[in-house]
């Protein structure tokens, strides 16, 4: 697999390709040996403001903050929020390609979006190697925006999980390999906002828990350290719901090492559960990573890092931490790395993320190092 390579080449490269980032991150189990970096960010969501600059400049003039932390990691993940389906309108209709420009019929933003595949571009350029493609809006352009999105994927070079062909099986695990042991990766969907799913292209978390929690006993069966990517909980609320805690601690109890939510657009606290295999770390909610939403809660994130190496049982989440992350909208939209001291809205963001994730943030020093002059704008593209 490509991305397996890809992984075993970065894990044999000198350590200073990391240097910023502490020699172990806070702690959650105990482990040894070869370790691999993990960084997983939330959801793009590229509302009309977004498409507009990023079809025309190039994503990266408004993620290019967070890129140099994305290439840090051996293994970086987004959730894909939303169909990449060419020539394809809302209602069904095939039109022709209007190319990387938000037209309102084929490219659209909420409430059914649509992107072009020049975000697919800049985000493997940016460095991320996975998308999850399992989210409430995955049908957002039916079965054909699926099959249209992963052949998409597939030619930009990202690796996806969540969704499949037709017929196909729900549960598809992206198997990877490493030094550090093998890693499988599940995602799945509380919901595709009431569209008809009868492929069953979309792994769901709720409607197959059964399914669900079978797949990581698998896994876990076959050697592999499991990572759980569910799309769920309730938006805009800071807290997890009972359902969402309800699957962490079934998804813990079948062996999986880490969970890792998407989908309420902002942070949710995270906690380690205890299970047979050992600590499980549950991250609640990513939040956004890019969005158009301006209030705090909402434009403010944890870019999450894990540390996975070998434990008594097999792979296992060794540290944890997070890089806060904010949107700003005033010379924007671009996304920031807020710090100590740049305004009132950093601090209050900062304020934000320390009381839901206590102990767990990058040191200031370390935040700073990938600081550098903004990047030039891109030529605006053909």
């Amino acid at each position: 697999m490509r991305l397996a390579l890809a992984l075993m080449s970065l894990l044999a490269a000198p350590a200073g390709a990391q240097s910023c980032l502490p020699a172990h991150l806070p702690p959650v189990a105990a482990c040894e040996g070869a370790r691999l970096r993990v960084a997983v960010v939330g959801d793009v969501l590229i509302h009309q403001a977004l498409a507009v600059q990023g079809y025309a400049r190039g994503f990266g003039t408004i993620w290019g903050a967070a890129e140099p932390w994305v290439r840090r990691a051996d293994l970086a993940i987004a959730n894909l929020e939303g169909p990449v389906a060419p020539g394809l309108t809302a209602g069904g209709a095939r039109l022709p390609d209007p190319g990387p420009v938000f037209d309102g019929r084929v490219h659209t933003g909420y409430p059914r979006f649509n992107y072009h595949r020049a975000l697919l571009q800049d985000l493997a350029r940016a460095g991320f190697d996975v998308v999850t493609t399992a989210n409430n809006h995955a049908l957002d352009r039916g079965s054909a925006g699926v099959n249209a999105t992963l052949e998409a994927l597939e030619a930009a070079g990202l690796d996806a999980v969540g969704s499949g062909a037709p017929g196909g099986p729900r549960w598809q695990p992206l198997r990877l390999r490493s030094p550090a042991g093998r890693l499988s990766l599940l995602a799945c969907s509380f919901s595709t906002n009431g569209i008809a799913d009868p492929g069953r292209q979309i792994a769901r978390c709720y409607d197959d828990r059964a399914g669900l929690l079978a797949a990581v006993r698998a896994e876990v069966a076959s050697g592999a350290g499991v990572i759980v990517l569910p799309h769920w909980g309730q938006e805009y609320q800071t807290r997890p719901d009972s359902a969402q805690r309800s699957l962490a601690r079934d998804l813990a109890l079948a062996g999986a090492m880490a969970v890792i939510g998407t989908h309420p657009h902002v942070p949710q606290p995270w906690e380690v559960l205890e299970s047979p295999l050992g600590p499980a770390l549950i991250v609640y909610s990513t939040g956004n990573f890019v969005a158009a939403q301006p209030p705090l809660e909402r434009s403010t994130a944890p870019m999450v890092w894990l540390e996975l190496c070998r434990g008594a049982s097999g792979m296992r989440v060794g540290g944890a931490a997070y890089l806060p992350m904010q949107m700003n909208f005033e010379r924007g939209p671009v996304l920031t790395l807020p710090r100590p001291g740049d305004g009132a809205r950093a601090e209050a963001g900062l304020a934000l993320l320390d009381r839901l994730i206590p102990g767990r943030a990058l040191a200031p020093a370390c935040r700073d190092a990938p600081r550098s002059p903004a990047p030039q704008m891109p030529q605006d593209r053909p």
